[in-house]
């Protein structure tokens, strides 16, 4: 075994209780996104995290955002934007903006992505044979219906 996993298997239990712990009261649900946003109380924070509008949906993910799916999302948002407040992440496509350009604000944000790391993995590539991955830079939206006060100015 490795000693490059995130967690040595020796260390789940512990863990698995913590997050257990910290689930209680939680309730998951696998509900269609329009059903749980219509439902949410009024003045409720939501964190929104589609599939990437430009992904290949059959790499990363077990069922298929499509197009239609994100138009149901933008059209979802708006409607309910004045009872709930939300932070939506997205890839920055041109389409996305689009989608949203009612909002308050748009931002832009870039890192380093590694979900590479797993397709090295996946590949047989190690860091002890010698193999190093540049980091790709990543650039990904940050959409809010609200305005983030930034403090006092002097």
């Amino acid at each position: 075994m490795g000693t490059n996993i995130p967690m040595r298997p020796e260390n789940w239990p512990p863990h698995l209780r913590t997050v257990s712990d910290r689930l209680q009261g939680v309730e998951l649900t696998a509900f269609d996104f329009e059903d749980v946003i219509d439902a949410l109380p009024d003045g409720c924070f939501a964190f929104i995290d589609p599939p990437y509008y430009d992904a290949d949906q059959q790499k990363f993910y077990n069922h298929a955002f499509v197009k239609d799916d994100h138009d149901r999302l933008a059209k979802c948002l708006k409607r309910n934007s004045d009872r709930i407040l939300f932070l939506l992440t997205y890839d920055d496509h041109p389409e996305v903006r689009k989608k949203y350009e009612w909002v308050s604000e748009v931002q832009n944000r870039a890192w380093n992505y590694t979900i590479n790391r797993t397709d090295d993995q996946r590949n047989g590539l190690k860091r002890k044979d010698g193999f190093k991955r540049s980091r790709e830079k990543g650039r990904e939206l940050f959409i809010r219906n609200y305005h983030v006060w930034t403090g006092w100015r002097s």
